[in-house]
């Protein structure tokens, strides 16, 4: 069962960009595997006036909810309007007799749901633009919220409100960092707090992107990440300033750096087969994947980052 994840060129941006639809509600674990069970048997779910009722929650939750699944690509992008059926990655994960984590508690889960969330523009810009486009390492969320805006800029449609861009980042910041007051239960079970990928400066309003060589993420999926990467580039190579730096890259959406990433690509060639291998020749260091677009092969990457203990 194959799925994908649209890393965009570029030079051929997204027509569609998303911003807002989470009603400030940062995800929680379990509303995905609910989500699946509910939309598996009924598609039309979310097109019902009582959706909220047979989620368990109010109105806006369940819009939330609704945006959640299609950020994490939870659901079928491809399902004719008005229809949510599972995408092929939820069943992968929630699947009742062979699902990978069906409630989302492992490493391999958290970093999974990041990278779906922060590689795809159409899913949640602010997302792509902060772990993809923003180069500064420290920022106040105003700042953030400015240059998010400065990156819609460059593709079609109309950019959000200051004041919509300001709520996407509240959520994004609330969504990464664990709030020292007494946070609301959404914010105590988001499963991305545990990632650390951004942190707040004590005794300020700043925050730090944070760069480090990430122990919990699995190589299975370092190494789906970088095939993905290069596929959507249309080639079966990338060198390690790529791989580290570019738009949509594992290092940045990891938070890796090169070091830690050059670190850690020697090896996945044992670790994946040769599916993923660190070269280097002439001081020019890259990285080769073999059988690129190979989705049954992808699909066993998956399988061994859950199978992974960190």
């Amino acid at each position: 069962m194959s799925w994908t994840v649209a890393v965009p060129h570029p030079d051929h941006p997204t027509t569609s960009l998303t911003f807002s639809g989470h009603e400030t509600f940062v995800l929680r674990a379990h509303w995905l595997k609910k989500a699946y069970d509910l939309v598996r048997d009924d598609p039309a779910l979310f097109q019902r006036e009582d959706a909220f009722v047979r989620l368990g929650v109010g109105r806006n939750m369940a819009q939330s909810i609704r945006h959640w699944a299609r950020a994490c690509g939870m659901l079928d992008d491809a399902a004719p309007a008005g229809v949510s059926r599972p995408s092929a990655l939820a069943h992968l994960l929630f699947d009742d007799a062979a699902g990978l984590d069906p409630f989302l508690v492992t490493p391999a889960a958290a970093w999974l749901l990041h990278w779906q969330i922060s590689s795809r523009p159409a899913a949640a810009f602010s997302w792509y633009a902060t772990f993809n486009v923003w180069r500064g390492a420290e920022f106040t969320a105003d700042a953030l919220a400015d240059a998010i805006g400065q990156a819609a800029r460059d593709y079609p449609g109309r950019v959000p409100s200051p004041a919509t861009l300001r709520r996407d980042v509240d959520c994004l910041l609330r969504s990464y960092v664990r709030q020292d007051r007494a946070a609301p239960d959404d914010a105590l079970l988001c499963p991305l707090h545990d990632l650390r990928l951004v942190r707040a400066l004590p005794a300020t309003d700043r925050y730090h992107l944070t760069s480090a060589a990430r122990p919990t993420l699995p190589d299975g999926l370092l190494a789906l990440a970088i095939r993905r990467y290069v596929h959507n580039k249309g080639r079966t190579f990338a060198s390690y300033a790529e791989l580290s730096y570019g738009a949509g890259s594992p290092g940045r959406i990891f938070g890796l750096g090169e070091d830690s990433l050059a670190a850690r690509l020697w090896h996945l060639d044992g670790a994946t087969g040769g599916l993923v291998r660190a070269s280097e020749s002439a001081g020019v260091r890259q990285v080769v994947c073999a059988q690129v677009g190979d989705a049954l092969l992808d699909d066993d990457l998956l399988r061994a980052a859950f199978r992974e203990v960190r």
